[in-house]
């Protein structure tokens, strides 16, 4: 079992989570590259070798029990254990332009709800093999209930049916992963980026992707005794449920 710190992020070919696994990299951490396109997973991993980021890509479809187990053996046979799970991976079709239907909310809710579950699921026992185990999930304040319904004249506009409950569900999983793992020393809590110039945020967003990356970095990196387990952070700072 190697004695590096091995941190997984889903979702991490480009965007948020390539910056996360940029930023760890640049930490010291071996960063293993989600991605549902396998070439797209090797062209990020080479963009990080020309940072001296160490990184290895793996294909990782998060609503894909096949890719999920295949993933999990890679971890388990070149590095014997996990200690950082960033679940990144997530969508939204609530702004495609066309009406939201049943179909698009299930979509919604198989990538940012039972994605992250069954990965975590999926990875528990090497997690469970690490002396400091993490796990992030990539949450968002449109999925704040106490943050929405206070301003909703600034959020309304952007708390959409599939994505905005889709997100509120993930916390809600957030907090019962915290409670439930922590007996396995296994500490779990959500982040929220900002809204930040990705594909999904858009041009139109005012933060760089630099940034948005911070919160998640910061999580990770912190001193075990400091971790705020089961809560939705941003940029250090508590948000409500």
């Amino acid at each position: 079992m190697t004695a590096q710190k091995i941190a997984l992020i889903t979702g991490a070919n480009k965007g948020l989570g390539l910056e996360i696994a940029r930023q760890l990299g640049k930490q010291g951490y071996v960063v293993v590259v989600g991605s549902r396109d396998e070439r797209a997973g090797k062209a990020a991993v080479e963009l990080l070798a020309k940072d001296g980021v160490s990184a290895h890509a793996v294909r990782l479809e998060v609503t894909n029990p096949d890719h999920i187990a295949s993933a999990v053996k890679f971890v388990a046979d070149k590095f014997g254990k996990l200690d950082v799970l960033v679940n990144n991976a997530g969508i939204s079709l609530d702004w495609d332009g066309s009406p939201m239907t049943a179909d698009k909310m299930r979509k919604t809710y198989d990538a940012n709800v039972v994605g992250p579950w069954q990965v975590t699921e999926g990875f528990l026992p090497l997690l469970a093999k690490s002396d400091d185990a993490r796990v992030i999930n990539h949450s968002s304040i449109l999925g704040s209930m106490g943050s929405v319904q206070t301003l909703w004249e600034q959020m309304g506009g952007h708390s959409t049916e599939g994505y905005a409950t889709s997100k509120a569900a993930l916390n809600m999983l957030t907090v019962l992963q915290s409670n439930k793992l922590k007996d396995k020393k296994i500490a779990v809590t959500a982040a929220h980026p900002g809204w930040v110039k990705t594909d999904l945020g858009s041009d139109a967003a005012p933060m760089e992707v630099q940034d948005g990356a911070k919160t998640v970095v910061g999580l990770v990196t912190m001193a075990r005794e400091q971790f705020p387990h089961a809560a939705l952070l941003h940029l250090g700072e508590r948000l409500p449920w």
